[in-house]
């Protein structure tokens, strides 16, 4: 597995189980939830990347996992605007 995806994994992992959550079990403040998982998704991804002491592609590696977590919210937000609505 490259660099890249193994170091990304855990803030995805973060980001998915905190949409899927905040979806499935309909909360009135899905926003909110889902904007506070994407929030901890890239605390966590930097702590990720620093943790590897490697300078060389550091910003692409968080770039990587940033937009990989925004799409991940993006996905969430869509499906949650569609199952609970605005309200």
């Amino acid at each position: 597995m490259p660099r890249r995806i193994a170091s990304a994994l855990p803030s995805w992992i973060v980001a998915i189980a905190g949409t899927v959550f905040a979806v499935t079990f309909g909360f009135a403040q899905w926003a909110a939830v889902i904007s506070s998982t994407i929030g901890a998704s890239l605390v966590l991804s930097f702590v990720v990347q620093l943790s590897m002491q490697r300078k060389q592609g550091l910003v692409n590696r968080l770039a990587f996992t940033t937009a990989g977590s925004l799409v991940i919210g993006a996905v969430g937000i869509v499906v949650a605007l569609a199952r609970n609505g605005l309200g």
